[in-house]
């Protein structure tokens, strides 16, 4: 199975070919020649990336020949996409990652994955709704819902289940003491 950080680069160059191969397919529509040759980098930067294990750095040099034609041909285009900054890129890259990293995973890890995240909204969305719900357990959930998150995006099943437990407990020390109160 693949490692972390390398599915993290393989997600990184997929957003950014996606974003810029759509772009210039949008300004290369009516040219032939330049929509042939857009598919030939995308078709390699996708080989290459699908490859076992796969070339990021063959994939990383389909992406910067499509960098280099956007900047040369469309860079005053109004619709020219920016780079994301950093926050926003890792945020992108870490939906890609959660795609690319849950494909490596057996079906039945995926299942019990989708099962776990099933019952882990159901709890959060019933924690969050309950009456007499305050702030500091609101954040307190969310909180340890997102840690539970977090657990399942990098596969720990063991983790985000004892993460759920622990928003439940904190659920009902939380309910407990608003009835005190």
């Amino acid at each position: 199975m693949a490692g972390l950080y390398e599915i993290w680069q393989r997600a990184e160059v997929s957003r950014r070919l996606d974003v810029l191969s759509g772009f210039i397919a949008m300004c290369a529509a009516s040219d032939d020649d330049a929509r042939r040759r857009l598919d030939q980098l995308v078709a390699g930067a996708h080989a290459a990336l699908s490859a076992s294990p796969p070339d990021l750095l063959l994939a990383s040099d389909h992406l910067d020949e499509l960098v280099w034609w956007a900047d040369t041909e469309w860079a005053d285009h109004p619709y020219r996409p920016v780079e994301a900054r950093p926050e926003e890129a890792d945020r992108q890259t870490r939906d890609y990652a959660k795609d690319l990293r849950r494909a490596a995973l057996p079906v039945d890890v995926r299942d019990e994955m989708g099962r776990i995240e099933l019952s882990l909204q159901v709890r959060f969305l019933a924690l969050c709704r309950q009456p007499g719900v305050d702030r500091r357990m609101r954040q307190d959930v969310f909180y340890v819902a997102g840690r539970a998150s977090m657990a399942l995006d990098l596969g720990h099943l063991e983790a985000a289940e004892r993460e759920i437990r622990r928003m439940e407990q904190v659920g009902a020390v939380r309910s407990r003491e608003s009835r005190r109160g």
